[in-house]
């Protein structure tokens, strides 16, 4: 998912937010739990019928386990994202968790596809400068790589059109 979040009026630039894709919601998982649970509390209550006493005991075991599981995915997805900033100076690449950041100068940054390394890859968008690449949005759909890699080059494109781009390129040369 793309989010574009609005930067503040002193500071001319672009900001996107990148998170995965999540294929259930919050309310939809819990169904799917209930539906887990009803099944596996039918079987244990067949089996414990027929004479398995540990059934209900295994049932709740493994329920309470597929439970925090769930819960420690959904949650670790929830906090994974990556945060491309960018203004007239820098460009910065943040990727949450681990925290780690780099930062591009924003006159010399270059978006671009790169094709797959081998058959079963997609293609990577990556962003370079001086000799460093780095790929983003590795989880996000082809599309919706496309369309990031579109929206970036229109942000460069308009920061490098704002007149204080233009005074300090006039400047240094």
């Amino acid at each position: 998912m793309i989010e574009q979040i609005a930067t503040s009026a002193s500071t001319a630039g672009f900001e996107f937010r990148l998170r995965p894709n999540r294929s259930i919601t919050a309310s939809g998982l819990v169904v799917f739990f209930m539906l887990l649970a009803a099944i596996s509390i039918t079987v244990a209550g067949f089996t414990f019928r027929q004479g398995n006493v540990f059934a209900p005991i295994f049932a709740a075991v493994e329920l309470l386990l597929v439970w925090l599981l769930l819960r420690f995915v959904w949650r670790t997805q929830e906090q994974r994202h990556e945060r491309i900033a960018m203004t007239v100076d820098a460009f910065t690449v943040a990727w949450q968790p681990p925290g780690d950041e780099v930062k591009f100068q924003t006159p010399w940054v270059r978006v671009h596809s790169a094709p797959a390394r081998s058959a079963t890859e997609r293609r990577r968008l990556l962003i370079s400068s001086h000799g460093r690449s780095v790929e983003i949005g590795a989880f996000l759909g082809d599309d919706e790589r496309v369309q990031l890699e579109q929206q970036l080059l229109q942000a460069i494109h308009a920061l490098r059109a704002t007149p204080t781009a233009q005074h300090d390129n006039q400047a240094a040369g």
